[in-house]
């Protein structure tokens, strides 16, 4: 079940995200930051997902996704979510980013119409590259 997260769900947003990244978790003051933004939109499923999007103008951005429970769907399912939201509010691109050794956030992102359409060298923490992904929202999430 996926359901649209407010400042009260920040702390269970917060354990999600650092049960999918221990190494980088983002805390509780973060994600109640980041809901209080304009354009910021926060979506969480119950089985141990999250993801954080923003709309500004016709594009969107994934500003973090993270699943507890990998290869469940939880995944598809809430990108699914986004895209739906983010083309409901008026968006018709998507960008995120994804660390290049990701296969598995990778293939998920392919399976679902996106492309890469830029690298940012060394640009996590541990010096990994993340590949920009982006794909256009007039057709159907997954689709």
């Amino acid at each position: 079940m996926i359901v649209e997260a407010a400042a009260a769900h920040a702390a269970v947003m917060a354990a999600v995200h650092g049960a999918a990244f221990p190494e980088e978790p983002w805390d509780e003051a973060a994600f109640a930051a980041l809901l209080g933004q304009p354009g910021v939109v926060g979506l969480l499923d119950m089985r141990g997902g999250v993801v954080l999007l923003r709309v500004a103008a016709d594009e969107a951005e994934i500003l973090t996704i993270g699943v507890a429970v990998p290869r469940a769907g939880i995944g598809r399912g809430l990108m699914a979510a986004a895209m739906a939201r983010a083309r409901a509010d008026g968006a018709a691109t998507m960008f995120l980013e994804v660390a290049a050794a990701n296969a598995a956030a990778l293939g998920l992102y392919q399976a679902l119409g996106f492309a890469a359409v830029g690298r940012r060298e060394a640009y996590y923490n541990n010096g990994g590259d993340a590949v920009v992904l982006s794909r256009g929202l007039a057709a159907a999430p997954g689709g």
